[in-house]
């Protein structure tokens, strides 16, 4: 019986490491989706193509534009201390975060933005969350408790 549990304690060990492995690559290639998201509109930008959701944002500070007559949405939080705009696929996550006074596991991020809720679901949003906190749109005040970093706050409404 012994052996058998310390062959279950092993198998453990190994997958937890092998997770492990796997959460260190996603999070590479979110990264790399990141950069990539911003190069994009960058020179999307400067060929004239289109305007980027951060000069969009900061036309619409500037002026007395009607919001509603704005043609892209208005991100939900902008960090103060760069004037940079989240990625578009955050949006959901730092408006909802932007909306609480309480720090968020990311099962109840899930729950709350009507993701699924399952082990790799969760997980992977994990892996959002604290690439979110590395490029300083989150803070984790506690291990696996995120909330909006103080430099980030939702835009000024005219």
């Amino acid at each position: 019986m012994k052996e058998r549990e310390e062959a279950a304690r092993v198998r453990v060990e190994r997958l937890q490491g092998e997770l492990a492995a796997l959460n260190v690559q996603i999070a590479a290639a979110e990264d790399e989706l990141s950069r990539l998201e911003i190069t994009r509109e960058t020179l999307a930008t400067l060929g004239g193509e289109h305007i980027s959701p951060a000069l969009q944002f900061e036309s619409s500070l500037s002026g007395d534009a009607n919001p509603d007559d704005l043609s892209a949405p208005v991100p939900p939080v902008v960090n103060l201390a760069t004037g940079e705009v989240p990625a578009e696929g955050d949006w959901p996550v730092l408006a909802l975060l932007a909306r609480t006074d309480v720090p968020l596991r990311a099962k109840q991020i899930c729950e709350q933005t009507g993701e699924t809720v399952d082990h790799r679901h969760i997980e992977t949003l994990r892996m959002r969350l604290k690439r979110m906190v590395r490029h300083g749109w989150l803070d984790e005040p506690e291990r696996g408790l995120f909330a909006l970093a103080d430099s980030v706050r939702a835009p000024v409404q005219p």
